[in-house]
């Protein structure tokens, strides 16, 4: 991916001396590709098999300032690439080092959910095998003795959740983290909004407080400047891109669909199976419907596949590798899949539940046109009364044009689903509970003067689950 960087760009993300600047203008500017920075063989061997050649933005400003050893504070779009900005300089500090094991882990990655720290896994092992760098994963619901064992023949890098890592910490004696050099904090305030908060303090107490540290955000809350300053222990370097809605994914159709209140899931299936030959994510708002309504369309003949909070460990990753290698496949899933993964060719991202703000939009969107030449579309689904969430939309710079729903068959999809509920007596508990589910997290929407509960009729809803009574 090439840009044109301009010299005032890198210039305001940066608190430099002038002495910097003109250097910064000579290496970062004039050139686009990774030899500009004379990695290692192995390494540009394993870019160019991967099939990266340009730099992304926030890679061709982060990678430098991380190899010389500065801190970093990182903000950047969904799908900038922001991964290899980290991984390229770690592993350049092993290969350059020479890092013996004996001497302990010398880089730890957080990752606030299990699915984005198995991604992180396996491309630093895909990196890492050609250097022959001993890593190992640390996420809570696996097998914390087979991780034990793994820490105890050394580590090179961890990559974790902090609830796991924190508890290896605390407990596992073979854990060597005294020589830690790198620590690096990925989508630092999506952790502390799933509540890690508390877990990354207790980290940052008792792991060496002499490190570089980077630290990936998307956003920039008062949460987030309260845990830099516990992070840091010199003022670090702030690497933003600064981005509107509209151009964070300008190779996205983006869409809305207005649904009556007992026909959203009509829609949706609608929807589904006149584009059955395209890949799709359906975000929606809690875990019960996610399971709900997965039940529902397997029964319909509509194949999916589920990702939620509330799935054993072997299930959720099973799932997240399937959906990815699948060409033509339905993702039905919480906001677990809205932040970091970096799911393959994507066409469609549908939002059944509205997100609460603009920038998890630009999140949920950012699972699709994700490459160089990757393209897709998406479209949010939105009763009549909430006809304010466009123009709050809007006047973040994003302007959707309207879907027109064949609304043919939504009679004969409604009694099937009726059926349904009948037919599988066990059906009607899954539902009521994404029932009220669905009615608790519409009650936690922050503008209320666009998602207002008593806006809803209850009987009418009811029906998307299935509920005669």
């Amino acid at each position: 991916m090439k840009f044109n960087l301009k010299f005032y760009d890198i210039s305001a993300y940066f608190n430099l001396q002038s002495n910097w600047l003109p250097l910064l203008k000579k290496f970062l500017i004039t050139f686009h590709t990774f030899e500009v920075f004379k990695l290692s063989k192995m390494t540009i061997f394993k870019i160019l098999e991967n099939s990266f050649t340009h730099l992304t933005k926030i890679q061709s400003v982060s990678i430098p300032f991380q190899i010389c050893g500065f801190d970093i504070i990182g903000s950047s779009s969904t799908g900038s690439g922001k991964t290899l900005a980290f991984l390229i300089p770690s592993i350049e500090f092993l290969h350059t080092t020479k890092w013996k094991s004996s001497l302990g882990t010398a880089i730890i990655i957080i990752s606030p959910t299990r699915e984005l720290a198995v991604q992180t896994y396996y491309i630093f092992k895909d990196f890492s095998t050609i250097h022959q760098y001993r890593y190992g994963l640390m996420i809570g619901g696996s097998n914390k003795k087979s991780e034990t064992e793994k820490v105890s023949t050394g580590l090179d890098i961890a990559i974790c959740t902090p609830g796991r890592l924190l508890d290896h910490l605390n407990t596992n004696k073979n854990f060597k983290f005294h020589n830690l050099q790198i620590l690096i904090i990925d989508e630092a305030d999506r952790c502390l909004e799933v509540g890690f908060e508390d877990e990354i303090k207790n980290i940052l107490i008792l792991i060496p407080k002499k490190k570089q540290t980077i630290m990936f955000s998307a956003t920039q809350t008062k949460s987030i400047k309260n845990l830099t300053n516990i992070t840091f222990i010199s003022k670090p370097i702030f690497i933003g891109e600064y981005y509107k809605i509209s151009n964070s994914r300008n190779q996205t159709n983006q869409g809305f669909v207005i649904t009556n209140q007992d026909n959203k899931f009509l829609s949706l299936i609608t929807f589904l199976k006149k584009n059955f030959n395209k890949k799709h994510i359906v975000f929606f708002s809690s875990c019960n419907e996610v399971k709900y309504y997965t039940l529902v369309s397997k029964i319909l003949n509509i194949e999916v596949i589920e990702l939620h909070g509330k799935q054993k460990q072997y299930k959720r990753i099973a799932n997240f590798f399937k959906f990815c290698k699948a060409k033509n496949s339905v993702l039905f899933s919480t906001d677990v899949s809205a932040r970091g993964l970096d799911f393959p060719l994507v066409d469609w991202i549908i939002q059944f539940s509205p997100p609460f703000d603009s920038k998890e939009y630009i999140h949920r969107i950012g699972r699709t046109s994700r490459g160089i030449k990757n393209q897709g579309s998406s479209v949010i689904f939105i009763y009549p009364f909430e006809i304010g969430y466009l123009k709050y939309l809007e006047n973040k710079q994003v302007k959707l044009f309207e879907y027109k729903m064949d609304m043919s068959n939504f009679k004969v999809f409604q009694s099937k689903i009726s059926k349904l509920i009948i037919k599988y007596p066990f059906l009607n508990k899954i539902a009521k509970d994404a029932f009220f589910s669905y009615l608790k997290s519409y009650k936690n929407y922050p503008i209320k003067s666009i998602f207002n509960a008593k806006n809803l009729n209850l009987e009418l809803i009811s029906k998307n689950f299935g509920i005669l009574n």
